[in-house]
């Protein structure tokens, strides 16, 4: 066991520059300057002891925005009972969320928490994992994003004309505040959606959808993520396989 303690405080250590590089083919916004503020704000927390706002802040803060860096410490604070209650199951569920994009660091400390595990353990595992998925999966993270920016493409409806009336139509960029002219937003919301929409056929593995084409098709995009996050897709099996020592 001290072996596989050590791997997981050598990984809390990485911290931020291995938060940053988890979001590199992540296709979200999230990545952003107060993102990097809030991640460098825990981190701070952490580094002191202040476990209880350190926890929180990865918990409710991050791991939502589908930062895995955050979702493994999360579940590490859980294992060594930093901030919250020690609980192995709910530790080894949220490395089971941070794993998801099959990172070898967190593949590495999911693998040897698993092993540590009763039957009885992992199926609890597999409850509380299913719970989880449900709101910190990359799909269902990105499907939200997809829904929140399909108003933007057809950013005109909401916008204003510069003076005299033949101008450009301008409006305001929701992320900035700023005015920008409709065809910027919207020609950047289309990208967007399309990047997130990639993402969530191919994790599918359905055929391709075009942005513009996308209202009609998320309820459909929900049902079949709903159907996809509720089967487990770790080979629990080689856990089971190889008991506690």
């Amino acid at each position: 066991m001290n072996r596989i303690y050590s791997l997981l405080i050598a990984l809390a250590l990485l911290a931020p520059a291995f938060a940053v590089a988890e979001w590199a083919e992540y296709p979200t916004d999230n990545m952003n300057s107060r993102t990097a503020q809030i991640q460098a704000k825990v981190e701070s927390l952490y580094r002191r002891g202040d476990y209880k706002r350190a926890h929180f802040i990865y918990s409710k803060e991050l791991a939502p925005l589908g930062d895995k860096y955050a979702q493994y410490m999360t579940g590490y604070m859980y294992l060594m009972g930093q901030g919250v209650e020690e609980d192995k199951i709910r530790a080894s569920a949220w490395y089971r969320i941070a794993a998801e994009r099959k990172t070898p660091e967190f593949l590495a400390v999911r693998d040897q928490l698993l092993r540590t595990m009763s039957k009885e353990q992992l199926a609890a595992s597999d409850a509380l994992y299913l719970e989880l998925r449900k709101n910190f999966s990359d799909l269902v993270i990105v499907m939200g994003l997809i829904v929140d920016d399909l108003p933007n493409l057809d950013a005109k409806r909401t916008g204003s004309r510069l003076s005299g009336g033949t101008g450009s139509v301008t409006v305001i960029d929701p992320n900035t505040g700023a005015s920008v002219s409709a065809d910027h937003l919207r020609s950047r919301a289309t990208r967007a959606v399309q990047a997130r929409l990639d993402f969530v056929t191919d994790k599918l593995d359905i055929g391709d959808i075009r942005a513009e084409n996308a209202a009609p098709e998320v309820d459909v995009l929900w049902e079949r993520i709903h159907d996809y996050l509720g089967v487990i897709d770790d080979d629990m099996d080689a856990y089971v396989a190889n008991p506690p020592n």
